[in-house]
């Protein structure tokens, strides 16, 4: 069963001065993969087996980011599917 059916990607950007560290979460069936994206050219990741387990992360790295100075710039959630489209097949912008 997975843990959350629809969340394909979720990345937030951090900055400070002219620094930028990008965070962002992969469905991978099952599973779910962190790739962090700087400072700098470094790149890691992370693999996790629940949903919880990686927003535990998520949530301390965030905290070890805000604490030396970074600051949130922007957040982004992809999901599946066309979420603008109405069971009816309308677009709700539209009504």
């Amino acid at each position: 069963m997975k843990t959350s059916p629809v969340l394909h990607q979720f990345a937030w950007l951090f900055t400070r001065d002219d620094e930028s560290v990008r965070l962002q979460i992969h469905e991978q069936g099952e599973a779910f993969r962190l790739v962090v994206n700087g400072p700098g050219t470094a790149q890691t990741s992370h693999d996790f087996d629940t949903m919880t387990s990686l927003m535990i992360f998520v949530t301390n790295y965030q905290e070890q980011l805000r604490a030396n100075n970074y600051k949130l710039q922007a957040s982004a959630e992809r999901r599946d599917g066309d979420r603008r489209q109405r069971s009816g097949g309308s677009d709700r912008r539209r009504d």
